[in-house]
């Protein structure tokens, strides 16, 4: 996978929020992604979208190119060694991605009716 197939949305996320001071911000990576879900307010079809684009990324790449995409493609900085290999970390913050999409998707779903 190259580093230009990464969509824009994808780098956002990952530099906007996991940047250099990120620890300041949060208690933890998971305060982190859900920060991003409550200041962006992206739609269901967004979060979809990256948590597609992690999961591919995860499944296409070996675990030694996770850390460059990680942290030069994506300049998140975030270092999940020990807990996680980068490729378990990314697919943890696709799976709480995937939850947020579903809740959002559920109270939409909810207030049409």
């Amino acid at each position: 996978m190259n580093d230009d197939s990464m969509s824009e949305e994808l780098r956002h996320f990952f530099g906007a929020y996991f940047h250099e001071d990120w620890g300041l911000e949060a208690a933890d990576w998971q305060e982190v992604v859900d920060s991003y879900v409550q200041d962006e307010e992206p739609s269901v079809d967004l979060l979809r979208s990256l948590v597609h684009e992690i999961d591919d990324v995860s499944a296409r790449s070996a675990e030694s190119d996770m850390r460059r995409l990680v942290t030069r493609t994506l300049e998140a900085n975030y270092y999940p060694l020990p807990e996680f290999t980068y490729t378990e970390w990314v697919r943890q913050v696709a799976a709480r991605l995937r939850k947020h999409a579903n809740e959002i998707d559920g109270r939409t779903a909810s207030s049409d009716e």
